[in-house]
């Protein structure tokens, strides 16, 4: 049994036509939302890692 050409909705893993990516409006939407949090996090992680790298540096430096 040979399965036919597909893809998995990024979304919610449905399958779906192999020239779709989302089965649906909504799942591209949720999706998208999804992306933009996780990227917003880390963001947050890098610019809190720097920040304490920073403070380390001038610590340093100050000591000097």
């Amino acid at each position: 049994m040979e399965i036919p050409q597909h893809r998995h909705c990024l979304n919610c893993g449905i399958s779906i036509p192999p020239d779709q990516v989302f089965c649906s409006e909504k799942c591209r939407i949720e999706y998208m939302q999804r992306r933009k949090r996780m990227l917003r996090t880390q963001y947050m992680f890098l610019a809190i890692a720097g920040l304490i790298i920073l403070y380390y540096i001038i610590t340093i430096a100050l000591k000097m």
